[in-house]
């Protein structure tokens, strides 16, 4: 009897666990589980800027061209795209806010070493945005060093803003943060899309919000003009609270996840040598990842291929991508929009259907809920999940064996 009551309790406490967490487990089972590594490598901001881009990028793509995954494809950097920066030289003269843009002559080399890495599969172009920043709030700026930089005749680094200032989908003018109006963001979408696509040669798919601060109100406008996928940093913010950082006011989003028309991918690792990451934390992430079913999405910024320090950055990519390539013997190259429709259509070879493969991977993400993890531990429950895995994976293997 004793046993029974014992039983009884363990099953309630078990059952209790199981129903508070009910939601975040239903969130990772329903995310899908992919078959094999995938490793994409999403760099930001560039595009309208610095000269000195053009030569970066054309390193970029012959170091990517060295190598190949399982399937023949070589890496892929998707490009985060600005497409336009202050003319100095015109807001000094007038007092009022004239863009450069991505389109002018000036920017030709870094076009064309953006169109070369496209033409060779190493390079996917992602919209940034047509600027990022806001221009009116820059220019109702007090700040005299946001001024100067606004006047600056040669192009500018927007990385040398202040972070709220580096926000486009917002008014920061005051902190926190107030919301740009329908009107305006319906009109900026617009032209930025336009623009991407005249400039660029394609149409824009897949969108990165600059310093991932963004609504509902931009992502209908963004699926209403043709984005297809939302890369997004695994949580939302819609504005900028009153120390200037982002809110996180909006909960957690999953891969395939689809708001407001759009497919949500989250980069889940950073790899930025600027900052002191190395290859073997890349190869970390991606084994982790693998382990979870998820692709390894990669954030790291064109600052770290532009710094007098650079050659560190395209060494330490040369070791991931060689050690990855040989770590990993079915590792998969895709862009960000190949993987993201995969996602969508819950269909394909990349994809794992099984209850027992989706089974391996679910466990796998329990970690990722630390207090469900610990509990779940001193319980016994993931003890039992790890050997329901296991007898399920022998069951299978006993069975392929026989056929």
């Amino acid at each position: 009897m004793f046993w029974l009551a014992l039983l009884a309790l363990w099953l309630i406490a078990v059952i209790s666990l199981l129903l508070v967490y009910r939601r975040d487990l239903l969130a990772l089972w329903c995310e899908p589980v992919l078959s094999h590594p995938v490793l994409i490598v999403e760099s930001d901001d560039w595009g309208a800027g610095p000269i000195e881009q053009a030569p970066a990028l054309l390193r970029l793509s012959e170091l990517l061209g060295r190598y190949r995954d399982a399937d023949g494809h070589p890496p892929v950097m998707t490009i985060a795209v600005v497409l336009a920066i202050p003319d100095g030289a015109v807001i000094a003269a007038s007092g009022r806010y004239q863009r450069r843009a991505l389109g002018s002559a000036l920017f030709h080399p870094i076009v064309d070493a953006l169109q070369l890495g496209v033409s060779t599969q190493v390079f996917a172009l992602q919209l940034h945005g047509l600027e990022h920043y806001w221009p009116e709030t820059l220019m109702a700026s007090g700040e005299a060093g946001v001024m100067r930089w606004l006047r600056e005749d040669r192009p500018q680094s927007t990385e040398r803003l202040p972070a709220h200032l580096q926000s486009r989908w917002l008014d920061a003018r005051h902190l926190p943060s107030s919301p740009l109006d329908s009107v305006q963001i319906e009109r900026a979408a617009e032209e930025e899309i336009s623009l991407f696509s005249s400039v660029l040669g394609q149409a824009a798919k897949v969108v990165v919000p600059p310093t991932f601060v963004w609504d509902d109100n931009i992502e209908r406008a963004w699926a209403a003009r043709g984005i297809e996928i939302l890369v997004t940093p695994g949580r939302r913010s819609s504005g900028r609270n009153g120390l200037g950082e982002p809110d996180c006011s909006g909960g957690n989003i999953r891969n395939g996840e689809i708001s407001n028309g759009l497919t949500c991918i989250v980069r889940n690792d950073y790899f930025e040598p600027e900052k002191g990451h190395q290859a073997e934390r890349a190869l970390d992430a991606l084994r982790l990842r693998t382990r979870q079913g998820r692709p390894c999405l990669l954030e790291t910024h064109r600052s770290n291929f532009l710094q007098s320090s650079s050659d560190a950055a395209f060494q330490e990519l040369d070791r991931l991508l060689s050690r990855a390539v040989a770590s990993f013997a079915e590792i998969r190259f895709m862009s960000t929009l190949e993987l993201g429709r995969v996602m969508r259509d819950r269909s394909g070879p990349l994809l794992v259907q099984s209850r027992t493969g989706r089974l391996a991977a679910w466990i796998a993400r329990l970690e990722e809920l630390p207090r469900f993890h610990k509990l779940g531990r001193l319980s016994g429950l993931v003890l039992l999940l790890r050997l329901t895995d296991s007898l399920h994976r022998g069951r299978e293997k006993k069975f392929s064996e026989l056929a």
